[in-house]
């Protein structure tokens, strides 16, 4: 119930829920099985119950069905790089944090990662239907704001600084999630 609790407090009360955010000594294993695996099956799994029920006919002329026996692999993509970008990003946090003032805490920076990351995690439920892809972009403004609050709260980044750290830092995650996919792709893994 905690957890349902936590989550509901990061979108009606986000300021007050990263300060206890920030006092609580969360350990990497209760972040783990408590928010990480668990919120990344939301969205493959909608994924994929969506694909098979919405997707169902190949059309090699609009380019965006996926084929039937590569919806699974789909599902498992999204699933790894769900849980990969968390554990990518909390590693950028750490990186960067030194040159604001901040201390490199792993897990202070998988917090912010994790718990910032809810909204769009949350959001990958309505992938049942894949027009409701929309629902995702307003999860990300919500997503953004709360990195803003919580570098600010839990990795102590000043006021002034908290927006290029987060511009910084995702610019970073979105560099390397392509390199790591255009790798992967040509490994033939994806």
């Amino acid at each position: 119930m905690a957890y349902v609790r936590r989550i509901v407090s990061l979108f009606m009360r986000p300021d007050e829920e990263w300060e206890a955010i920030a006092r609580e000594p969360l350990g990497l294993d209760s972040m783990i099985r408590g928010y990480i695996v668990p919120l990344s099956f939301i969205a493959p799994t909608a994924t994929v119950i969506g694909m098979k029920a919405f997707d169902a006919s190949w059309d090699p002329v609009a380019g965006y069905l996926v084929p039937p026996d590569q919806i699974f692999a789909a599902g498992a993509t999204t699933l790894f790089g769900s849980i990969v970008s968390i554990f990518l990003l909390a590693a950028i946090f750490k990186l960067i944090a030194p040159m604001y003032g901040s201390s490199r805490s792993y897990v202070a920076a998988l917090k912010v990662a994790t718990f910032g990351a809810i909204p769009v995690l949350l959001a990958g439920a309505t992938l049942l239907i894949p027009a409701m892809v929309v629902v995702s972009a307003v999860a990300l403004c919500h997503t953004l704001y709360l990195y803003w609050l919580g570098v600010g709260r839990v990795l102590a980044v000043s006021a002034g600084a908290k927006s290029e750290f987060v511009g910084i830092s995702l610019t970073l995650l979105g560099g390397l999630s392509t390199i790591v996919g255009a790798m992967a792709s040509s490994l033939g893994m994806f």
